[in-house]
């Protein structure tokens, strides 16, 4: 048979085995939805708002995040950039109501990161973990009832580990971490010797939106028009298993292939252009398949019988490889190529 070919050119291309790096997961802090309170305690008596305890939090939480559940069987946060917003402020009063505070404590230009530990996620999405906060960037001042303001550089504070529990969701390519929240930090002023503690209780809500895909490179025209042309359908997440291959705009009846592997790359091969890449550990093939009579190749892309498994957080790049004898030259072509980022 005559289609076997395509197959045997196409191994000259894949002999090498291995796996892609997989990416971290860049969740952005969704700051409306992100709401804190805070309270401190020191040596001196309890800490009050100056004016208020609430702040927010920005920037961005990472996370390593497993396929398999709804929508993921487990992960772990690997650091963050949580901005608080705005600054913090609070009094020590004074028992005398009549006199000034005792001291003003303020906290300015605070972020912190955050880690957990590995978490399984229920079948509903729940999880829970012990994270760890520690202080990026602060300034504690404090501010005395008498004598001089003293500042102090909170970088490397560690707060306490903590019982951490939430939920990861799905919706429309959108993956969803809620995760209320209960942690604290001990601060000490080394000129008035206060001491204390503060507070942060309130939920983190932070979000990451899986890319859509993307085409590249170009097609080149065969016996029948201007060239076949990838594009998908489908879902790009591995739990739901639906993302579709197509190739329209090819002879009827041909075979074909899609292959696939990590790198975007173009360079002339037989009547075409090949755009995807082995990037040092290989190009894989999917099963045959037939354009029919319309000139058009369908193949599911199955994650249970792939032959290089892809794995959430990765970038993979297909093509897709047909015969065209009636295109004389060397009787085989190529579409242009589809740029996939998969989600859990």
């Amino acid at each position: 048979m005559r289609a076997l070919r395509l197959p045997r050119l196409l191994a000259a291309l894949v002999a090498l085995a291995g796996s892609a790096a997989a990416q971290d997961f860049v969740f952005q802090i969704q700051q409306s939805s992100s709401n804190f309170q805070w309270s401190g305690t020191t040596d001196l008596g309890a800490l009050q708002g100056n004016p208020n305890t609430t702040f927010q939090l920005a920037g961005t939480l990472t996370q390593h995040l497993d396929a398999g559940g709804n929508p993921v069987a487990g992960g772990q946060w690997l650091g963050a950039n949580a901005l608080v917003i705005p600054d913090l402020s609070g009094v020590i009063p004074n028992p005398l109501i009549f006199l000034p505070p005792l001291a003003q404590v303020d906290i300015t230009g605070m972020s912190f990161t955050m880690t957990s530990t590995p978490f399984v996620c229920s079948p509903s999405g729940t999880f829970a973990c012990t994270t760890t906060l520690v202080v990026l960037t602060g300034t504690l001042t404090v501010t005395p009832l008498t004598g001089s303001p003293t500042v102090t550089n909170l970088a490397g504070t560690v707060g306490p580990p903590s019982v951490t529990n939430g939920t990861i969701t799905a919706s429309g390519g959108v993956l969803t971490m809620t995760s209320p929240m209960n942690t604290n930090f001990a601060f000490t002023d080394p000129t008035s010797n206060i001491s204390g503690t503060f507070n942060l209780v309130g939920t983190t809500v932070a979000k990451f939106t899986c890319p859509p895909v993307s085409t590249y490179c170009t097609t080149s025209p065969n016996s029948v028009g201007a060239g076949v042309l990838a594009s998908t359908t489908g879902s790009t997440s591995i739990t739901a298993n639906d993302l579709v291959l197509i190739g329209t705009g090819a002879p009827a009846n041909q075979w074909g292939i899609f292959y696939y592997g990590p790198n975007q790359i173009s360079a002339p091969f037989g009547n075409g252009v090949r755009c995807v890449g082995a990037g040092g550990i290989g190009t894989f093939r999917l099963p045959l398949t037939n354009s029919g009579p319309s000139g058009t190749y369908t193949r599911p892309l199955d994650h249970n019988t792939l032959s290089h498994a892809i794995a959430a957080g990765e970038t993979w790049n297909f093509q897709c490889w047909y015969r065209d004898p009636a295109g004389g030259g060397a009787a085989f072509n190529l579409s242009d190529g589809v740029s996939v980022f998969f989600c859990p």
